[in-house]
């Protein structure tokens, strides 16, 4: 049988190569896939990172060398705010009670209550007041509290601008005497000081005109003119010498109201009058000139503003007015402020609140109703409040 040389060859080759055992081959590291090429994309983030890396620089620079400041995270748009400073047309004027005491339909309302009994008038402070009855009588009290004088008082008291202290002329036997007392709950005492006290026949009457906010309290009349000075060494001041002609009309937080001259009554403003102080040796010194007014010249309690009557518009038999004047100290800032429509600022009853607020008992036109009115200077309006 014949042998076929290339199957016999073939089959042996093959048997060789199953028995020998080759190790596999080691993976080949494959190649990494190729990136899409966006060229123009990333060009220009190319060139934001250039523009970012030259202001981190200038910004490094601009610091000294420091590290760069992380950026603010970005704010949201809110909506616009109304200017710090409000426009004078938009100062709400409050209408709550009056803070000061007061004298409605004939009540007297202190801190907001009610003080029983029936009233003429009222000044001072809640800590401090002095009110005059309906019967013409004078009680003094601290806030709800009442008490009465236990001497007769042939003039009227007079109570200091913050409610401190009170003053008073009395008669003791055959003597007249100036004495008063702190109304605080100390009650502390002045002592006292003989007076002559004048003739009410010829007007030559001595009065109480001013208590200061610390207890020096000025008398005077005709032939009288006195500083006393209870809480300082208790003695006495011959005005007549210190500041001669001149007329003390009242007392303020900042000074007194004085005129050069006077026809003899407390009212009286013949002269020019003025804003002082007075030093211990009663020297006047004038502070600042005042508008003519009748004894109704109220000061702010920071000394910065007036408010009075025109003296043409007061007098005769008038219970209330239209309006009010007002101006800075200085004479600058004229303002007119006028009441409420249908109503009259009662006549003598205006008083400061604060330094902008002015607060009155108000007439109605032709009718015997009453309400409080507040005022603001600033803005010179006027509205009615509500009352217990």
């Amino acid at each position: 049988m014949p042998i076929d040389v290339e199957e016999t060859l073939g089959q042996e080759l093959h048997d060789v190569a199953e028995s020998l055992r080759i190790p596999a081959m080691p993976p080949l590291p494959q190649e990494p896939p190729r990136p899409r090429r966006h060229w123009q994309p990333l060009l220009v983030a190319a060139a934001v990172v250039l523009i970012l890396a030259g202001t981190v620089l200038v910004v490094t620079n601009d610091r000294g060398g420091r590290e760069p400041q992380p950026a603010p995270s970005p704010t949201l748009p809110t909506s616009t705010l109304p200017s710090p400073t409000e426009p004078d047309a938009a100062i709400r004027i409050p209408t709550t009670p009056p803070s000061v005491p007061y004298v409605l339909d004939q009540q007297l309302y202190v801190g907001g209550e009610q003080v029983p009994g029936s009233w003429w008038s009222v000044e001072g402070t809640a800590q401090g007041w002095l009110a005059q009855r309906a019967d013409g009588t004078w009680q003094w009290g601290r806030g709800q509290r009442v008490e009465d004088f236990t001497l007769p008082l042939p003039v009227p008291p007079v109570i200091s601008p913050n409610g401190r202290y009170l003053a008073y002329i009395t008669r003791e036997g055959d003597k007249d005497i100036v004495t008063g007392f702190d109304t605080s709950f100390s009650g502390e005492g002045m002592g006292g000081i003989g007076i002559d006290p004048g003739d009410p026949q010829d007007g030559s009457t001595v009065t109480v005109r001013a208590v200061m906010n610390d207890g020096r309290v000025l008398v005077q009349g005709t032939d009288t003119a006195l500083l006393w000075l209870p809480f300082v060494d208790t003695t006495t001041v011959d005005l007549s010498r210190t500041a001669p002609d001149q007329q003390i009309l009242d007392g303020t937080a900042t000074g007194l109201l004085a005129t050069d001259g006077s026809d003899g009554t407390i009212d009286g403003t013949q002269g020019s009058p003025y804003l002082a102080e007075i030093s211990n040796d009663g020297l006047l010194t004038p502070t600042a000139p005042l508008p003519n007014f009748s004894g109704d010249l109220i000061v702010s309690p920071d000394g910065q503003r007036l408010v009075w009557a025109s003296p043409d518009a007061l007098g005769g038999e008038v219970t209330a007015i239209g309006t009010l004047q007002s101006q800075n100290i200085d004479g600058t800032g004229r303002a007119i402020l006028t009441a409420p429509d249908g109503w009259g600022f009662r006549v003598m009853d205006w008083v400061w609140e604060d330094d902008d607020f002015v607060v009155s008992a108000v007439l109605a036109d032709g009718d015997t109703a009453e309400r409080m009115a507040r005022c603001s200077v600033r803005t010179g309006r006027c509205v009615l409040v509500q009352v217990p």
